[in-house]
Formats: C-alpha cells, sequence, structure tokens
C-alpha cells in the first residue's frame, strides 16, 4: 500500500480498524486520534521539520505517525499494543527513518521503560531537534510526561494530546484549586501552555472528556536536580495531604521530628507568612524550604 492510499479519514480509519477486527481497548486507555485536521494542527504546532527526530507515545492507527513522517523527520513509535502498531505498519510503505517499538514505555509508575529512556536520550544532528509529540493515553500521561521532564538531557519540547483537567492541573499555579504535586514538578522543570483544546468528536471511541494540546518547554538546567526528584516528591506530597493546614502543622508532618521553633525559623528565613497554607507557596520556594530542613 502505497503513501497516497494511507486511510485520512476518520470514516476510512475506522473502517480498516474493523476490517482487521481492532476495537479499542478500554483496559490500555486506548481513544484512537481519527481526526486529520486534529493531527495536522498538533503537527504545525510542534513546528516538526526535516532533520527532527520526533518519539511518538502511543502509534495507535498511525494517523499521527503518518503526518509526522511526511514532514521529513525521524520519527520513533511505540506502542504497547503489538497487533495494533502491525496493522498501522500495513497502511503505507513506511521510509526507513521511521521505526516501530513495541512494548511500554513506563518500567513502573515512576520509571521510564529503558528502550524509551534511550530513544529519548540524544539529539540528532544539528539543526534536528529532538521532539515528543504524542496522543497520550489518559491513564498514563501523567508519569510519562514528569518520567521525560526529569531527565537530564531529553527533548527539546513537548507537545502532546492530554485530558484538558491533566493538563490544568500540570499548568496552575500557587492559589489555584488546581495547584499540586503535579504542578509543582512541572513548574521546577519547564515552561508550559495549552495551545489547543478539543472535543471528544476527534477520537473514536468519543471519551467523556475534552482534551488539551499541551506544549511543555524544558528548561535547562532544570532548577530540580535529578537526585531530589523522589526525596522533593515524597515531601511534597506529604505536605499536600494537609493543604488546608497552616504550614508549620504541614511541614512537621511532612518532616517527622521536626519542632514547632525550628518550622517557623525556617519559614521566616526564606520569608514566608507561617499563617499561609500550603496551595499559597510558589514551587520554588518549597524546594527551597525544603532544602533547608533536608
Amino acid at each position: 500500500m502505497g503513501v497516497s492510499s494511507f486511510p485520512r479519514t476518520a470514516a476510512a480509519l475506522r473502517s480498516v480498524l474493523e476490517r482487521h477486527g481492532i476495537r479499542p481497548r478500554k483496559g490500555r486507555g486506548q481513544n484512537f486520534l481519527t481526526d486529520p485536521q486534529a493531527v495536522d494542527a498538533m503537527v504545525r504546532d510542534a513546528g516538526v521539520r526535516a532533520g527532527d527526530r520526533v518519539i511518538e507515545v502511543g502509534t495507535g492507527p498511525g494517523l499521527l505517525t503518518h503526518a509526522l513522517c511526511e514532514t521529513g523527520a525521524e520519527v520513533v513509535s511505540f506502542d504497547i499494543d503489538a497487533e495494533l502498531q502491525a496493522m498501522a505498519r500495513n497502511l503505507r510503505e513506511w521510509p526507513g527513518r521511521v521505526r516501530f517499538l513495541v512494548g511500554d514505555v513506563l518500567a513502573s509508575k515512576h520509571e521510564l521503560a529503558p528502550e524509551f529512556a534511550a530513544a529519548l536520550g540524544g539529539p540528532p544532528e544539528p539543526p534536528g531537534r529532538l521532539l515528543l509529540v504524542s496522543n497520550l493515553p489518559y491513564s498514563a500521561a501523567t508519569p510519562i510526561i514528569l518520567g521525560v521532564l526529569a531527565l537530564e538531557a531529553g527533548p527539546e519540547k513537548l507537545v502532546v494530546m492530554v485530558q484538558e483537567e491533566v493538563g490544568e492541573k500540570m499548568l496552575a499555579k500557587a492559589g489555584d484549586g488546581d495547584y499540586g504535586v503535579p504542578s509543582i514538578a512541572v513548574a521546577l522543570k519547564a515552561d508550559g501552555r495549552i495551545l489547543r483544546r478539543f472535543g471528544p468528536q476527534v477520537f473514536w471511541p468519543r471519551p467523556k472528556v475534552r482534551s488539551a494540546l499541551l506544549e511543555l518547554t524544558p528548561r535547562r538546567p532544570a532548577a530540580l536536580r535529578a537526585h531530589e526528584h523522589r526525596p522533593f516528591a515524597a515531601f511534597v506530597t506529604a505536605l499536600f495531604t494537609r493543604r488546608r493546614k497552616v504550614l508549620p502543622t504541614a511541614l512537621r508532618a511532612a518532616q517527622p521530628g521536626l519542632s514547632p521553633e525550628a518550622a517557623r525559623e525556617a519559614l521566616a528565613a526564606e520569608g514566608v507568612d507561617a499563617r499561609a497554607r500550603v496551595d499559597a507557596v510558589e514551587p520554588d520556594v518549597l524546594l527551597t524550604l525544603w532544602r533547608r530542613l533536608a
């Protein structure tokens, strides 16, 4: 099957999937992106060009993979579903610069799979860039994004489709109702914005929620150092289980053995009002507080 015959409409893609007896699996969080205009918008917003190396999580029926390939970029596409990816591979003749890898990109909830991490480990020859452009599975989007941002040297930019609520939580600011652990983890590692919002109609089957195209540009170097990710995340998680408590109380719960006096002294040293609550404190202040206490 040639390039020109790639099924570039939602109806044609769904027909191909049904002919192969493939239906979305709820257990794998599969909602196939079948809208060509949405896919073209993703590729255009990511600015993908020839010479770039693009990592894709979730080959799906291959519509995004095809659009990325048409830019002339090198593409490495991962999917956990071998049968689905095999179908996508047979929808056209793919050039050698497109590779398909079967496997889970997560080794655990908090760790990237080695093969996926390796694919993100080195940029192409300049002026090519390393990018992550994906329609991420809803259930795994947060650990994938946080894992990629934790890499010492990872993609220059992430442009990813996520559940709208997840995108808003990741970009929430101190004082916002959605501000929490993901917001802080992202804020210390990247600059982000929502590029577009999509309704359920761009997917098959249609999810019950809206989606957002999220752009994240990692900072180099990140404020949070590699060895600090896990202990700082544990500290922040403990704090936010008491997000409605005043800071001295929350700090003592997150740092067992900390005296009330030491908690107040640490806050005073950082210029933080001891009457403030956890969800009012900026990410960089929480980081310096943790370093002081640790």
